[in-house]
């Protein structure tokens, strides 16, 4: 990974220091958890996956990352500059991790939409087979298979509805997250 594409997965522009790659990758780490996907396993190994890539980019760019002694560093705690730093972080950090679940959720309904035309196509195929019987057993068999099609594209589809669900709902959380926390962050740089 490079640095440019470390900065792309954490959000943060060119010149970030330390602190503000270690408040992203905490941000970030705290949204994309696998754990806050459940029982829902493929979400989960996704959340797994997303973990891996946010790690790496941490550890590319922490390894390339100047002292704090020679940047800015953040502002004292409980200051209003600090609370503007972490709450802009934490919005960055939201709207990154909304941008991963929404590349997600645009797969996913890809994949249910796919599955239901071609269960749609086997339906259509199993019922000329059946009807016309033609070839003799031939005919029955390819019905009876493109049955089973029909049956697993519907049976896929519904999981992947459950699927795109939880990917909507999580969507909605980490864009009130990214909302709550710019106006944290305004509030603090107006004080």
């Amino acid at each position: 990974m490079t640095r440019d594409e470390a900065l792309s997965v954490l959000g943060l522009s060119t010149g970030a220091g330390r602190e503000e790659i270690a408040a992203a990758y905490r941000e970030l780490a705290q949204m994309l958890h696998p754990d806050k996907y459940g029982d829902n396993k493929r979400l989960r190994e996704r959340a797994e996956q997303q973990m891996r890539a946010i790690n790496e980019a941490r550890d590319v760019l922490l390894k390339g990352a100047r002292s704090s002694a020679r940047r800015p560093s953040a502002p004292q705690a409980s200051s209003p500059a600090s609370i503007a730093f972490e709450a802009t972080a934490r919005a960055n950090a939201a709207e990154t991790a909304r941008l991963s679940v929404v590349a997600q959720l645009r797969t996913m309904r890809e994949r249910r939409r796919s599955m239901l035309v071609m269960a749609g196509v086997a339906v259509v195929v199993a019922f000329v087979c059946l009807r016309m019987r033609f070839a003799g057993g031939f005919g029955a068999t390819i019905g009876s298979i493109a049955s089973m099609v029909a049956v697993w594209g519907v049976i896929d589809a519904v999981i992947l509805s459950s699927q795109v669900d939880a990917l909507q709902k999580r969507s909605r959380e980490l864009l009130q997250t990214r909302d709550a926390a710019r106006k944290i962050a305004e509030d603090a740089a107006n004080l």
